[in-house]
Formats: C-alpha cells, sequence, structure tokens
C-alpha cells in the first residue's frame, strides 16, 4: 500500500492527539504513527488558558510537527474543541500555536465534533442491531450521538467534560457521598435533553470512544473482539467502577491499569458513565478505539476521492 501521508492532529482540552497514516488508491489508510500528550489545556479552568499550559501546548504541538516532517506528509489537519473554544484567549492561543508551526487550525463546534466522531466510529465498528449511543467523554465536553443505521436521531455536545466537573465537584480524597451528589444532581439537569430522547427508544447499545473508556477496556472480559473495537463483558463495569470511586489518589495510583495522566480525572469520567448506565441501562457495550482523528481522516480521503 503506497500513496499519499496525511496528518490529524486533534487539540482537545486534556489530550492533544496525532495520526500519520498512508493512503490507498480505494480510499482506504493504514497508520504510520500515532501518539498523545497530556497537554491538559483545561487544567486551570476554562477562563483562561494559562502561560504553563500555552507552552506545554507549544512543545507538544512543535513535537507533532518535527514528526510530520519526519514522516513526509504532504497535508495536515489541526482541529481544536472545547478548550480553545471557550477559553478567552483560545482564538490567540490558536493563531500563536499556527505561526509557531505553520499549519493552520480549526477551532470546531460541538455539533462537528460530534459528525467527526461518528464518521470515525462507523468506519470500524460493524452494523449493530440496536440504536448505538456513542459518548466520547472529553475534558471540556461530552459529545453523544445516537444513531442507527444511517439515521442520526440525537446528538448534542455537554459541557460536563471530565475537566470540568473534576474542578466543580472533586473537592476531597477520596471523592465525597456529598460531592458524588452534588455532581449527580447537576447531571440530571445537564442530560435531561439525552435523557428525555432515549426514553422514547426501547433499548441501545453503549459504544464507549476512546478516552476513559481505554481502561474499562483494558480490564473488562471480551465478548467479541477486532482490531479496532469489542464489545465487553457489561455486568463486570459496576464493580469496577465502584472500587476506583472509592479509592483515595494514592490507592488508584496503585492500580496498573490506570495511567498517571488519568489518575486525577477517572474518577468523574467513572461517575459520568455510572450515572448514565444506571439512569437508563443500556443492553451492551462496546469500546471502539477511533473517534474524532479517524473521522478527519476519513473526510480527508473522501475530498481526495
Amino acid at each position: 500500500m503506497t500513496g499519499e501521508r496525511i496528518a490529524v492532529i486533534d487539540l482537545g482540552s486534556n489530550t492533544f492527539h496525532l495520526l500519520i497514516c498512508e493512503t490507498g488508491p480505494d480510499g482506504t489508510w493504514k497508520e504510520i504513527h500515532k501518539e498523545r500528550e497530556y497537554v491538559k489545556l483545561a487544567s486551570g479552568g476554562f477562563e483562561l488558558i494559562d502561560q504553563e499550559t500555552e507552552q506545554r501546548a507549544i512543545d507538544a504541538m512543535t513535537r507533532f510537527v518535527n514528526l510530520i516532517r519526519e514522516h513526509g506528509v504532504t497535508r495536515t489537519k489541526a482541529i481544536g474543541t472545547a478548550a480553545l473554544r471557550e477559553a478567552t484567549n483560545g482564538l490567540a492561543l490558536a493563531k500563536k500555536l499556527s505561526t509557531i508551526t505553520g499549519i493552520p487550525i480549526e477551532i470546531i463546534r460541538g455539533q462537528k465534533e460530534a459528525k467527526y466522531i461518528l464518521l470515525g466510529i462507523r468506519s470500524a465498528l460493524p452494523a449493530l442491531k440496536e440504536y448505538g449511543l456513542i459518548m466520547d467523554i472529553g475534558g471540556g465536553s461530552v459529545e453523544f450521538i445516537l444513531f442507527k443505521e444511517d439515521h442520526v436521531a440525537f446528538s448534542g455536545s455537554f459541557k460536563i467534560g471530565v475537566a470540568v466537573l473534576y474542578r466543580m465537584f472533586h473537592q476531597s480524597d477520596p471523592i465525597s457521598p456529598h460531592e458524588i451528589a452534588s455532581l449527580e444532581k447537576y447531571l440530571a439537569l445537564s442530560l435531561k435533553p439525552l435523557f428525555d430522547y432515549l426514553r422514547k427508544i426501547k433499548s441501545y447499545y453503549l459504544i464507549g470512544a476512546s478516552g476513559s473508556f481505554e481502561v474499562i477496556y483494558d480490564v473488562l472480559p471480551k465478548r467479541e473482539s477486532a482490531v479496532h473495537w469489542a464489545e465487553l463483558e457489561i455486568e463486570g463495569i459496576f464493580p469496577y467502577m465502584e472500587e476506583v470511586i472509592k479509592a483515595t489518589l494514592l490507592e488508584r495510583r496503585s492500580m496498573a491499569e490506570i495511567p498517571e495522566e488519568r489518575l486525577d480525572y477517572i474518577v468523574v469520567a467513572y461517575l459520568l458513565i455510572r450515572f448514565l448506565m444506571k439512569a437508563i441501562p443500556p443492553q451492551k457495550l462496546y469500546y471502539c478505539e477511533f473517534a474524532l482523528k479517524e473521522g478527519v481522516i476519513a473526510e480527508m480521503i473522501g475530498e481526495q476521492i
């Protein structure tokens, strides 16, 4: 397979992702290089990206650009999401990064973010018999896309990302019952439009896209598995999440499956997943490795066909 080398940079609120791939003549692609940097744009809040965080962003983008050059990439697309959308200096930082690297950065709205996520997941996941609810947990926002075959029934971007929930509710170690109750009350109000729609359909499958679901994927047994996705044993998810939610930071650090960079945010991520799954239980649980950046790749290839 020999073709053009293209790249996507996903400048997320928590993590910057780089994906370099090589295209084929039939619209297919293969991964050449992939990595991520935990920049944590939203670590100081969404009002302003501070200088220390800005420098982490510059360092990550500079390293990504060097890798892009090393791999002979001819086209690159860089996408900014919630933190760059929301911060008062988000646009200024995006312009600064573009000037330093020579790569234009497009800051997209939540609906376009959801479109890319759906495109990426549908390029990997087989056809489902029921509605699929994609849940992509980011630092600043969470994207939900409810779809069946070619029909998108509901799509929404909610400002309840893990950096947001952590700053608002996770003050104690371990998180206190009062903080959990406050967080769940906040989620009930925030997610009402989604829940109203889910109650109209008979059943759905939950599809966790990358992010916090990676750890769940590593822990739970698989019912069915392929290269980029798996159906997970749904029965084991609640006991595992409870263990993590009740743990102190020190106890979480001893859990080998949790990366150092996720130790802070994983508790609120699991409270969010638990809240959804208990409120309106899914029939099945899937994990999909593909998300926004793979959707952007699919669009870039489509533009050339």
